[in-house]
């Protein structure tokens, strides 16, 4: 006992000696800091120089050698400019991601540029959103709130090409637009997930529909077995996400409708406004089928006769950010029912007639907010509207806007003025309109074009050609023969009530489909900032 008695006391001894003894340091605490600046090339892509500042214990520190690491392209050689702060530049050989991780001793960032074919000169170097919002998945409908604090996203576990593999031809390998004939129809996009449906990245997301990561053909609301949908229905949801102090976006929360765990009835096209007690007014387009949708085209008072859906329409609730919201709960039916007994969301009346006056979509809707908090103008666009032939997924390429004549929103009688010529008549369909007051952001031929405005928040303004100015491409598409991690698509442009801060959706090419040589694009979530004056 003695023994043991005297060697633990040498042990407490020299463990506490070692402990306090002045010659004790802690580790150091590295960390990096990274920011992106575009350099405009009128030959070329735009090369990017990343500026870096690496802190020890809070310090910036220079003499230091950090490790690069590129997904794609060249980089030049570290300066060290001798305070701590360091840069290189990367040259690009092809648009799409570029993702850049910077490591030093235990410490590491990785942030994701995005080369694009053009970058309107007033706008500095587009990048990835980081955090938890990008996955392998579908992304989509990318909305910012007014204040820069929560970005919302249209997302689901899989592949977004699967459409255009489900509507490809048999002969050319696809699904012909129909899987119940005898045959059933089989693809890797369409019938496995390659995003998550769970935590961290989407908690709750409704999952009736999925096994694993197999994608199941069914639906609980259609009453509809497993491999018995008679189309292919992506299942997604709406997630918000709240920014963080180092700029990506976590705590993720859903906004959706309750359909049986079947996340079919999914809005499109959100907008906020942000409110004094903490809540948000959203607006967005749905399509249930619902007989209030409907419109009486040959005016007999008839439910059967003459009778056209008005497909899309604006419907309007109130939120708490960062908690998960039932937009309104379906029974199961063909098409499913409405519960009379919980569907909170209101359809906003901006009627029910199209250019031709026979079929009106109202999609992509954006609520413009005057400085006061009060609504006096929703700008949409006519995607699913072709006139005379409602149910084709074709628009007819105008953008409107409804301002109110009479009453506040939402109950009011609002006044449809299609924007002019100047704005309409530029190329290939508009969609997704965005109106910050100087000027409207909107997606042509899935790139982002920007038209000033220099007018009043009235009908007889918005119609008048002179008040808008010739559109410029503020994000441009690649349109490359070898299209493989190309970025050939951009769209959904949202921006904070600053205009400082643009975000968007961008799909590049992640692969090709050997069989019926389809992309397979991968839709993320990407902005980008306004360089700022010196």
């Amino acid at each position: 006992m003695t023994k043991l008695f005297t060697a633990l006391s040498i042990l407490m001894l020299i463990s506490c000696s070692s402990s306090s003894g002045s010659g004790d340091t802690a580790a150091p605490v590295w960390s990096v800091e990274m920011d992106f600046f575009r350099i405009e090339n009128a030959a070329g892509l735009d090369p990017f120089v990343v500026n870096l500042t690496i802190l020890r214990d809070g310090t910036p520190t220079a003499g230091l050698q950090p490790t690069i690491s590129l997904q794609r392209g060249s980089a030049s050689t570290i300066t060290d400019q001798g305070d701590g702060s360091y840069f290189f530049q990367v040259t690009p050989t092809q648009t799409g991601e570029h993702e850049v991780t910077v490591s030093y001793e235990s410490t590491s960032i990785t942030r994701t540029p995005l080369v694009l074919k053009s970058v309107h000169a007033d706008w500095n170097q587009p990048m990835a959103v980081a955090g938890l919002v990008n996955t392998a998945g579908y992304e989509d409908g990318v909305t910012i709130t007014p204040d820069g604090q929560y970005l919302f996203v249209q997302t689901g576990p899989q592949y977004f090409s699967a459409y255009f593999v489900y509507l490809e031809s048999r002969a050319n390998g696809g699904c012909g637009g129909d899987r119940l004939l005898l045959t059933v129809c089989r693809h890797l996009w369409l019938d496995t997930l390659p995003g998550p449906y769970t935590a961290p990245e989407r908690p709750g997301f409704f999952d009736g529909r999925f096994s694993g990561t197999d994608f199941l053909h069914n639906s609980n609301a259609w009453g509809i077995g497993i491999d018995q949908a008679p189309i292919f229905a992506y299942a997604t949801m709406f997630y918000g996400f709240k920014k963080q102090p180092d700029g990506s976006f976590a705590e993720p929360f859903y906004i959706a409708f309750d359909d049986l765990n079947d996340a079919i009835a999914s809005p499109f096209g959100m907008s906020f406004r942000m409110n004094t007690d903490g809540s948000a007014t959203v607006v967005f387009a749905h399509n249930d089928g619902d007989a209030s949708g409907f419109y009486d085209h040959d005016n007999d008072n008839n439910a059967i006769t003459a009778d056209v859906d008005s497909s899309f329409d604006v419907y309007t609730i109130d939120i708490t950010p960062g908690q998960n919201t039932n937009l309104g709960t379906y029974t199961i039916g063909q098409p499913p029912i409405r519960d009379p007994a919980f569907f909170p969301s209101e359809m906003i009346d901006l009627g029910k007639t199209g250019t031709e006056g026979i079929y009106g979509t109202q999609g992509n809707p954006h609520l413009y907010v005057l400085n006061d908090g009060s609504v006096h103008s929703i700008w949409t666009d006519d995607e699913y509207d072709v006139g005379d032939n409602p149910g084709d997924d074709s628009d007819a390429g105008f953008l409107s806007v409804y301002t109110l004549s009479a009453g506040t929103f939402p109950n009011g009688t609002w006044e449809k003025t299609v924007l002019p010529n100047t704005v309409i008549n530029t190329g290939p369909m508009q969609r997704q309109p965005y109106f910050s007051g100087q000027g409207l952001f909107y997606t042509q031929d899935v790139d982002i074009r920007y038209s000033a405005y220099n007018g009043n928040d009235t009908a007889t303004d918005y119609a008048n050609d002179t008040n808008w100015g010739i559109p410029v491409t503020i994000l441009e598409k690649d349109l490359g023969d070898t299209p493989l991690g190309k970025i050939i698509a951009i769209g959904e442009p949202t921006v904070t009530d600053d205009n400082e801060s643009l975000y968007f959706v961008y799909g590049y090419v992640r692969s090709v489909d050997p069989v019926t040589g389809i992309s397979d694009i991968n839709m993320q979530a990407g902005f980008i900032e306004r360089r700022k004056l010196n």
